[in-house]
């Protein structure tokens, strides 16, 4: 029997630390010339399905950055499990996957041209292992299959409804089925878990095999925050029995409406809540941190390819002494695919689900009285 791609990625000889801070620290000039090389390339337009060559560019920029986690973290089993993911996404977005293994071997040149040959040789290593198992890596990623989502048969149906309203961008429909069945704090969090989740899982489904584009489906992730911010003032609690707690999305990070979940649902618990919103620079997170001393600080890390910009944040704010007894939560889907052990992150526990950060943090607040 043949190892699955994954199986074979466990095999992958580590990388030097010396490596990964190398590619770290040439990660623009790398990614400048891999653009110079496959810009250059007379069927780029072929490899890339036509689109716009920003497309590529900022594919390449996010691979950089994924990149230069696995290479310090040398978890291989989350490269392949994302690299199949991509083939499937890229793929069905247009790309060619021949586009793959042009891209693996111009990573491997502009190597050879901007880091010290001392450093390179682990590194070429693991994009040669890609391109060995290129025919493998598109056979697996035929067969993706998203895991179901357990839904309770009373949302099932309003769940199905609510998506139909997302996929037609219907926003008026979507807040009319929010508000007619919604008629509680207990409700609203059952809504958010029951209905939004699983709709916005299966948007980012859609949108994956090609059967949404991508405008519809930000215009999806727009209607789920005006239909949030719309319930928002009817069921958050005025009367605050717990302390304060800061919820943001990691720096560089686009996906907002976990987090927002989480800080609805904090605050539907008593919590004085600040919510920063999605891509807030990590210093002014600290500054904001700093001056709120809140006994909770939650963050959400939905891309893979933000691991070190969330793991310098923590840091930071470990290193402050003033916030040595704030408790740190971090949650987002990505941390589902990391194989290593979580709590290496440095935080104090993990939300699997905004249910789960709730309970969490609750537990944490009753027993520091």
């Amino acid at each position: 029997m043949v190892d699955s791609v994954i199986e074979k990625a466990a095999k992958i000889n580590p990388v030097p630390f010396s490596s990964a801070v190398a590619y770290s620290e040439n990660q623009d000039q790398l990614v400048t010339e891999v653009n110079t090389i496959l810009t250059g390339s007379s069927d780029v337009k072929k490899l890339i399905g036509q689109k716009p060559l920003s497309v590529m560019y900022d594919n390449h920029k996010n691979h950089a950055a994924f990149m230069s986690n696995i290479f310090k973290l040398n978890d291989f089993e989350l490269m392949s499990k994302v690299i199949i993911w991509v083939y499937k996404t890229y793929h069905v977005q247009g790309f060619s996957y021949d586009y793959f293994p042009a891209a693996m071997k111009s990573w491997i040149e502009a190597l050879g041209k901007h880091l010290d040959p001392s450093k390179t040789g682990p590194l070429v290593e693991v994009y040669q292992w890609i391109i060995q198992n290129h025919e493998q890596i598109i056979e697996e990623s035929l067969s993706i299959i998203e895991p179901p989502l357990f839904i309770d048969q009373r949302w099932q149906e309003l769940e199905e409804l609510f998506l139909s309203s997302l996929v037609k961008g219907d926003h008026r429909e979507s807040i009319r089925l929010a508000t007619d069945n919604i008629h509680s704090s207990s409700d609203l969090a059952e809504f958010y878990l029951q209905v939004i989740q699983p709709a916005m899982y299966e948007i980012g489904s859609l949108w994956e095999r090609g059967a949404l584009s991508v405008a519809r489906e930000h215009l999806a992730s727009a209607i789920v925050t005006r239909v949030m911010a719309s319930l928002y003032p009817k069921f958050i609690l005025l009367e605050q029995t717990k302390g304060n707690a800061v919820v943001t999305a990691a720096p560089n990070e686009f996906h907002e409406i976990g987090p927002r979940m989480v800080a609805d649902m904090l605050e539907m618990d008593g919590w004085d809540v600040d919510y920063t919103g999605a891509n807030t620079p990590a210093r002014d997170l600290l500054d904001l941190i700093t001056e709120k001393k809140p006994f909770l600080v939650a963050i959400s890390m939905g891309m893979p390819f933000n691991i070190d910009r969330t793991q310098e944040l923590i840091q930071m704010i470990r290193e402050q002494q003033q916030l040595k007894d704030t408790r740190i939560m971090l949650g987002g889907h990505c941390l589902k695919m990391i194989k290593q052990d979580r709590q290496s992150f440095g935080v104090d526990g993990i939300g699997d689900s905004a249910r789960d950060a709730v309970l969490m943090a609750a537990e944490w607040w009753e027993n520091a009285g």
